[in-house]
């Protein structure tokens, strides 16, 4: 396997799709490089097999319950957690019918079948706190770049423009039509706080996206925030998959 193994014993057991049908036999340690895989040994016990295999018809045990020559080559182990308490982890077999046919090899002189990698390890790859951070992190970065690239002034002073050109047309359209009804001399009215209303706007997104403005400190705040907390998460599962039983143990006590 090439994954923690912190939880299989000696002793632990071998499953067949759930139905225990052996032990793990002993390790093979030696290896000097981080990543390179643990090979185990496991007893299928045929005693066990015997018992619960079905004897009519059986495509996967011949009649003194060891695998068929054609079987073997498509069975693949699995390292499965018993327990997320206790952290104790053990092996189970699967046939996949569909596997390809391949020769058998051999390592210290046993018979090698093909692994999988657990569950864990499957989501630790496809979910990565740290990775999540980096990407936040990089959001970011992308995000105060795009905001300082905004040209707030120039958006301002062209609505402030586009407003004083407006309240010169609404002065002259009052002076030459109010005299024709008062409706039109209210609608003139409300255009104007209209337009003030627009003004303070301007100048409150003026003021928001300024590079010193708190929104923009706080929104990068937030973000590095969620960074350094994705990086904790994924320290916190390090040590549970390391010490599965510290949960229930505690930190413990400091030894003298």
């Amino acid at each position: 396997f090439r994954e923690d193994i912190y939880g299989l014993k000696e002793g632990g057991k071998v499953t067949l799709t759930g139905v225990r049908i052996g032990r793990v036999e002993r390790f093979f340690l030696g290896a000097a490089e981080q990543d390179a895989p643990v090979p185990i040994l496991v007893e299928i016990d045929r005693r066990l097999v015997l018992r619960h295999m079905d004897e009519t018809g059986n495509e996967l045990f011949d009649s003194d319950g060891e695998f068929r020559d054609d079987v073997l080559p498509r069975i693949q182990g699995q390292l499965v957690q018993e327990s997320f308490v206790t952290g104790i982890q053990y092996i189970n077999l699967e046939y996949h019918s569909s596997q390809a046919d391949a020769n058998m090899t051999t390592r210290h002189g046993y018979p090698q079948i093909v692994t999988q990698a657990s569950t864990m390890e499957q989501l630790s790859e496809n979910l990565d706190p740290e990775y999540i951070g980096k990407q936040l992190t990089s959001l970011l970065k992308t995000a105060n770049q795009r905001l300082e690239e905004l040209n707030v002034i120039a958006i301002k002073d062209s609505f402030t423009s586009s407003s004083r050109q407006f309240d010169v047309f609404i002065d002259e359209f009052s002076k030459n039509f109010v005299p024709l009804g008062p409706k039109l001399g209210v609608a003139s009215d409300e255009a104007t706080k209209t337009m003030a209303e627009l003004r303070k706007l301007s100048l409150a997104l003026n003021k928001m996206l300024d590079p010193s403005s708190d929104f923009r400190f706080g929104f990068g705040e937030t973000l590095r925030e969620i960074s350094a907390s994705m990086k904790a998460i994924k320290k916190l599962a390090e040590l549970l998959e390391r010490n599965p039983q510290s949960i229930i143990r505690g930190k413990g006590e400091d030894q003298k």
